[in-house]
């Protein structure tokens, strides 16, 4: 019985000592880290896309019914990319703004449905009708948005869909 456990104990040994003496090969166990693998977010290469900056502002002043966007054209070539800082001047804490850009001819009908979809929907209808749309700026913030502008050269527009009474603030955006 002595005999069987002394080469019991020798085999678990030599077993041991090989397992310990291995060969390097190509299947070596990838290196462990406690560090958590973080997804690198790429941006977009537009080195071979004309990229247009735009800035635009909600002006006006203290009055609610005298604000406006700064310009009521902008012009961008079909196909850019467009950058837009969107700055918003009010002064005033209901002084809430957008810039939604819509299929020409459905600017007032996006602005309400824009109101009709509330804050639970950010006030942007759900509408193939829009194109593109800037965060909602808060009285003295800047947002940017950016966008592919529409292939096709034409006219199209751009309101506020926050709900306000400011009927001035929307204007045209030229695709040449």
């Amino acid at each position: 019985m002595k005999q069987i456990w002394i080469i019991g104990l020798f085999s678990v040994l030599l077993f041991a000592s090989a397992c310990g003496n291995q060969q390097e090969t190509g299947d070596r166990p990838e290196k462990t880290t406690d560090e958590p693998l973080m997804q690198q977010e790429e941006e977009q290469d537009t080195t071979l896309q004309d990229v247009e900056e735009v800035s635009i502002r909600a002006i006006g002043g203290e009055e609610l019914e005298s604000m406006t966007f700064d310009q009521d054209t902008i012009e961008v070539k079909a196909g850019s990319h467009v950058r837009l800082a969107f700055t918003n001047e009010g002064k005033d804490p209901k002084m809430i703004y957008n810039i939604v850009f819509t299929k020409e001819g459905y600017s007032t009908q996006v602005a309400r449905k824009g109101s009709e979809a509330g804050a639970s929907g950010n006030y942007l209808p759900d509408s193939t009708l829009m194109l593109a749309a800037s965060p909602l700026a808060l009285p003295g913030q800047t947002v940017t948005m950016e966008f592919t502008a529409p292939d096709k050269i034409g006219v199209y527009e751009f309101v506020n869909t926050y709900p306000s009474e400011t009927p001035l603030m929307k204007g045209k955006l030229i695709i040449r």
